[in-house]
């Protein structure tokens, strides 16, 4: 991938990760020891991306402390405040001036990809296009609306626009990745709250541009609700080929009589005392298990003490729900 600059969407309230994400911004999630944006400008700096602008709006102290730390200050990110949620699009073009070099890519924070961008951006230049949306392979039953591609890699059908020509048989879901041209920037109205797939596409649909989407092979999920978090963390974990299938800190403590495992992260500072069980759950950091205590399924928020039993819970400073 050619150096390029890259907006990373986390402003967004998190609200089907609550009561999650009254502690912390979506994007700051942490998984398998690493935040979610973390993980997400890493991988797009592998690729060769060259810098970051992250907007901003719901507890944005989560995610700015984040580049505070030794192991990630020099990360080349800088931010754009929304006191008024602008939207996908919106905050955007409130960013318009950072995107001076061409070709860019639009992204949200709260997605784990693991997959090679570099052929789609190809694709892009070679078409000329103004928008390439990052498609991965999904079938039935759908959890996402189903994208659908004519044999052009030309979008069919989007929100009742785009190619009349017939689809591939194959459907895809919609990464939430977009490469995009500083032309785009012409069909978002400024200083108001517009969305990129709902508003800035169709506009540039009806003026007869065309919307390209195109397939990658690899890994990806959005963490839309705590069973995607809890399976992200399952599918990271078997990919990895973990023997036992954990990711424990080095700095949290597990007694020699409780079990952990398998499917279990622990961050910095969980103490497992005697007798402790956990399986297939996510544990924040300073999560203390108390003698004879277990969690099945479930996700802890940082700083918690566990007693008893627990099964398919989110446990938090702010409250325990149920995991549907």
């Amino acid at each position: 991938m050619t150096a390029m600059k890259v907006m990373i969407l986390a402003a967004g309230l998190g609200t089907r990760l609550r009561p999650l994400t009254l502690e912390r911004a979506k994007p700051a999630v942490p998984l398998l020891g690493k935040p979610l944006i973390i993980r997400l400008i890493q991988d797009l700096l592998h690729q060769g991306a060259q810098s970051f602008r992250i907007n901003l709006h719901h507890l944005p102290h989560t995610i700015e402390r984040l580049f505070e730390a030794p192991s990630w200050n020099s990360l080349p990110v800088s931010f754009s405040h929304e006191p008024r949620i602008l939207g996908t699009a919106g905050g955007l073009k409130a960013n318009e001036e950072f995107f001076d070099q061409g070709t860019f890519l639009l992204a949200n924070g709260d997605i784990v990809l693991d997959a090679s961008l570099r052929n789609a951006l190809a694709f892009h230049r070679e078409r000329g296009a103004l928008a390439t949306l990052i498609l991965c392979p999904q079938t039935p039953p759908y959890r996402y609306y189903p994208m659908k591609i004519d044999d052009e890699f030309r979008l069919v059908d989007y929100k009742g626009f785009g190619s009349r020509k017939p689809a591939r048989k194959e459907t895809y879901v919609f990464t939430g990745v977009h490469i995009l041209e500083p032309e785009i920037f012409d069909f978002i109205p400024p200083a108001t709250f517009s969305g990129i797939t709902d508003d800035a596409y169709v506009a540039a649909l009806t003026q007869g541009k065309a919307l390209y989407g195109y397939p990658v092979q690899g890994y990806w999920n959005d963490l839309g609700d705590p069973r995607r978090y809890l399976n992200a963390q399952r599918d990271l974990l078997t990919a990895a080929g973990r023997r036992p299938p954990t990711a424990l800190s080095p700095a949290a403590t597990v007694h020699t009589s409780s079990r952990v495992g398998p499917f279990v992260s622990a961050e910095k500072g969980c103490y497992f005392d005697a007798h402790s069980t956990a399986e297939n759950s996510i544990l924040w950091e300073h999560v203390v298990m108390e003698k004879g205590s277990s969690v099945q399924d479930c996700i802890v928020g940082s700083g918690m003490v566990i007693r008893g039993r627990h099964v398919n819970e989110i446990i938090t400073r702010y409250g325990v729900t149920t995991i549907a």
